[in-house]
Formats: structure tokens, C-alpha cells, sequence
């Protein structure tokens, strides 16, 4: 008989498993060092020119980066 510890083992178990079959496929998009074209800051990494704060407010705003 399994018991509460075993119980949870086997559903963390499961949501390991989830979240590994979603990120499966995800892209993760090459970046490039220099100036992002909204803020002008520098930044070692812009993602279709964008810096992560800058990409991060539009996300929150809602805005979609393509």
C-alpha cells in the first residue's frame, strides 16, 4: 500500500514529465551583442535587436515579439 510519501513522489513524478513533453520543440532563438534598437543600452545579448528589459515590458504589456 503506497503511502503519502510515495504518493507524492509519483505526482511530482508526473509534472516533471509534463513540463519536460511542453518544453520539447521550444527554440530558444540566437542572440547577438550591442545596442537595442528601443532603449539604446548595450546588452551581450538582443533578441531581434530587443535587450531582455525591453523585451520583458513589452511582454507585459502584451505587445508580441516577431
Amino acid at each position: 500500500m503506497a503511502d503519502e510519501a510515495d504518493r507524492a513522489q509519483a505526482q511530482t513524478e508526473a509534472f516533471e514529465e509534463q513540463a519536460v513533453a511542453r518544453c520539447i520543440g521550444y527554440e530558444i532563438p540566437a542572440g547577438k551583442a550591442g545596442d537595442c534598437d528601443l532603449c539604446g543600452e548595450w546588452s551581450g545579448r538582443l533578441i531581434k535587436g530587443i535587450c531582455a528589459p525591453c523585451r520583458d515590458r513589452l511582454l507585459k504589456q502584451g505587445v508580441k515579439i516577431e
